[in-house]
Formats: structure tokens, sequence, C-alpha cells
């Protein structure tokens, strides 16, 4: 047995919604911790970026060389990758060469073990393709020879989750609502805070090692008894919810796409995930990490004010890689050839700097934009229905 305490703990997929969490919860417990991403810049705009006991690296999990550096040194790991985005199509097949990835170059360090955080799986159920790829992905990291604990969530709810900006959008926007038939299905909703309770917690209990654990809520309900959960604590009426055995999740999907700022390809495994019933059949991880687990209006009522507030530590818009728009870079394509005319404006204001700067900032979001702001609209929209993000970009805070 190494000497933990000079180790460091590897987090993969820092920058995304539960990783960005979870490392600021490891370093308060005063835990060395490597921060692995596929972005320093993104690691470095994370607000732990600097602290004492934090260690950044750039990794792919694609890329075995710079995963096995990233492993080497470390006497655990946190896997938390998903590939459920709209970069790749076929995330089942990126996510299982991840998780090989990962289950060779954890073994190749000589880790002590593996947190995986998987999907809850029902038994005797035809599993959706997330699910399915959950599970897949549990069952090749312990493949290898470093024990592998896997909690299993059925939704996570917390500030910034994809599931829960789903439904805000949906419920907020439509008073009248047409769903799957699998609205009726339960599920066991828990909140983000008592998830990275469970994850920091497998670190001081060995006895987890090797073992997997359903992680829920003290609830199961049905998803239209949630939407309804929700409408209540934000002060709308009652919606209506019509459940329909012609929408698909193929079309649901277009239709979050339309309503909310989560792209269709993320929107579509998601929706899918309705046609499961899951809830809690194991029990043993509430035992040997006891908590406060947040019931559903309690969890919710905290979401909503911090979301009001502002106050969201990371979002679902986090994760995957970093593209700029187009009109912040200057010049031709390459193959463009030709000259490039450019031209330069200048404006003196009769104001100090803080005085201008503070309405420039401001810019988008809820401000919009103080000339033409429907033209604005107008390219959102189109941009929309094209498959892209239209205006809506995630922002958690009108001037930050």
């Amino acid at each position: 047995m190494t000497d933990r305490s000079y180790q460091p703990v590897l987090v993969t997929g820092a920058t995304g919604y539960v990783g960005g969490r979870l490392v600021p919860r490891l370093l308060e417990e005063g835990r060395r911790v490597r921060a692995m991403g596929r972005s320093m810049d993104k690691l470095a705009a994370r607000p732990w970026a600097n602290h004492p006991l934090i260690e950044r690296v750039q990794a792919d999990v694609l890329d075995k060389e710079s995963l096995a550096r990233a492993c080497r040194g470390c006497w655990a790991a946190y896997y938390l990758v998903h590939s459920m985005d709209p970069y790749h199509k076929d995330f089942e097949t990126v996510d299982h060469q991840a998780a090989l990835n990962m289950a060779e170059a954890a073994a190749e360090a000589g880790l002590e073990r593996m947190i995986y955080l998987g999907g809850l799986v029902p038994e005797g159920q035809k599993l959706s393709r997330h699910l399915a790829s959950r599970q897949r992905v549990g069952d090749i990291l312990r493949s290898g020879p470093v024990p592998v604990t896997i909690l299993r969530a059925a939704m996570i709810l917390g500030s910034g989750s994809a599931s829960f900006e789903i439904m805000r959008y949906l419920l907020d926007r439509l008073p009248v609502m047409i769903t799957p038939l699998g609205v009726n299905n339960r599920v066991q909703p828990i909140s983000i805070r008592n998830v990275i309770t469970y994850l920091a917690g497998c670190l001081d209990h060995d006895e987890v090692a090797g073992q997997n654990f359903d992680i829920c809520g003290p609830e199961a309900l049905t998803y239209r008894d949630l939407f309804q959960a929700y409408a209540q604590e934000a002060g709308l009426p009652p919606r209506v919810i019509l459940a329909v055995p012609f929408l698909t999740p193929r079309l649901c999907s277009y239709l979050i796409h339309g309503i909310t700022p989560v792209h269709a390809a993320l929107a579509r495994p998601l929706a899918e995930g309705l046609n499961n019933t899951v809830v809690c059949v194991d029990r043993r991880i509430q035992t040997i990490i006891p908590q406060d687990l947040m019931d559903i209006r309690r969890t919710i009522r905290r979401i909503l004010v911090k979301t009001r507030q502002e106050i969201v530590e990371t979002s679902w818009a986090d994760a995957g890689p970093m593209v700029p728009p187009e009109w912040v870079q200057t010049g031709d394509e390459d193959y463009a050839g030709g000259a490039v005319i450019t031209a330069a404006y200048r404006v003196t204001i009769q104001a100090p700097a803080v005085d201008v700067w503070d309405p420039i900032r401001r810019l988008g979001g809820v401000t919009g934009w103080y000339f033409a702001n429907f033209l604005w609209h107008l390219r959102g929209r189109m941009d929309r229905m094209a498959g892209g993000v239209g205006w809506r970009r995630g922002r958690r805070h009108a001037t930050d």
C-alpha cells in the first residue's frame, strides 16, 4: 500500500459538469488532485485552477499516450467522461474506445482503484442506447486488473445539468406538453450535491472497491409527477401533460432542440431514457456513506434559487471542445487566396473605463444587443433551425 497523502487523485473530465464540482470538493478535503482536461485554457479558467493542491494536466481519453501520462503517479482515478454530445453522433463507439484506453492506462500506472459514475440500469427492460452504453463502459473498465467502484445514478438534478435545464425550459414555456408514453414511467432522481458526496466519500472507504452501487434520492415518482412538482415550486400553473404513442425520441429531441439550449444530439438519448423505469434496488451505499438525501421539492427549490441568483458552478455546456465563433477569427480561409481587406474605427468616449466596460460586458444573454436586437434573434432562430446553438449559449450570469 502506497502513501496516499502524497499521491494525487486523477479526475478525468475535470472541466465537465460533475468533474467541475468534484474537484473543489476534494480540494476542500485536503486531497491532492490532478485535474485532467483536453484544454489547458479551460482548466486555467476554473476558480480552483491555482489552488496549492491542484495539478492541471492536458490529456484526452482517446489519446492513449497522454492518458497514460495523466494516470502515472496517481493512486486513484475518477472516470467522469461521456461522449454523448453533438460532436460525436456515434457516441457509443467513442465511449467504448475511451473506456478501453482508460482501463489500459490505469493498469499500466498501477492505480489502486477507479471510480466511475454510470447510469442506473433496470433489470429485465430493453435499454436505451444511452443506458446500454453506460453499462458497457462500466464493463470495459472492470475488464482490467484495477478495482472499479461503479456508482449508478438514475437522473441527476442540479443547477446547469442537462436534465434539469431541459425540464426547466420546457415547463417554463409550454403550459400544454405533448410527451411520449414514457412520461408515466417512474424515476428516482438524485441531487448533484448528494452525488458529489458519494463520489468523494468513496476514497475514504476501501470496502467500496470493485463494487456496484445504486445512488438515488429518497423518492421515486413518475416523470409526470416530477414535472408538476417543478411547476409548483417555480410558481407556475399546473401543466397539462398529454402522453401520446406517436411521439418518438427523435421527434421529442427536435422539440427539445427548438425550445431549450440543449442540442438534439444530446436530447435524443435522454428522451430515449423515458422508456425505462429507473429506481434504486441496491441501497447499501446509504449505510457506507451516510448523508442527508435531498427530496425532490427541496432539490428543485435549491436549484431555482441558485439559477435565479445566477450562481451556477458548472453547466452541461462546459463539456466538449471549445469551438470559437467564426466572427472572432480574421482573414480568409487558406484556400481562398486573394487579398484581405481590413478596416478599423475608433471612438473616444468621455467617461471612466469602468463605466464604459459595464454595458459592454452585459451584451448578449438577457440584455441582448443595443442595435437591431430583433435581427440577432432572427439570426439565432435560423441557426437553431440549421442545428446550431442559436442565441442561447448557456450563459449563466448576466454580467460575468
